[in-house]
């Protein structure tokens, strides 16, 4: 027996893990916070990227944090914790690029 072996056993394997199923707001939650991260990331670097990437991912994930909100989410592993919180960052993060890209151009 290997010494990884040693310290592992008892352990149960990755397929002996059972995993419980995801809520629907659970589902959306796992959605929208991959739209969370990508809008992050668009904002860091938003001079390298189409500011209409920005509005498109805050306009889904406002969107998809919304359906989530309906579905009974109270907390979501963004960094802003709360969904309703979330929900009006990228509203304002959306309004404003909405702006920057139609009216002052």
């Amino acid at each position: 027996m290997s010494a990884l072996e040693q310290t592992v056993s008892g352990l149960p394997t990755a397929n002996e893990v059972e995993r419980r199923p995801l809520t629907g707001a659970e589902k959306y939650e796992k959605l929208a916070f991959t739209f969370c991260k990508m809008g992050t990331t668009g904002l860091i670097a938003w001079v390298l990227t189409p500011p209409v990437f920005v509005l498109l991912v805050a306009a889904i994930a406002v969107a998809l944090y919304g359906k989530a909100v309906t579905l009974g989410l109270l907390r979501s592993r963004c960094i802003l914790r709360k969904p309703l919180l979330i929900i009006g960052f990228w509203a304002v993060v959306g309004i404003a690029d909405a702006v920057w890209l139609f009216a002052l151009r």
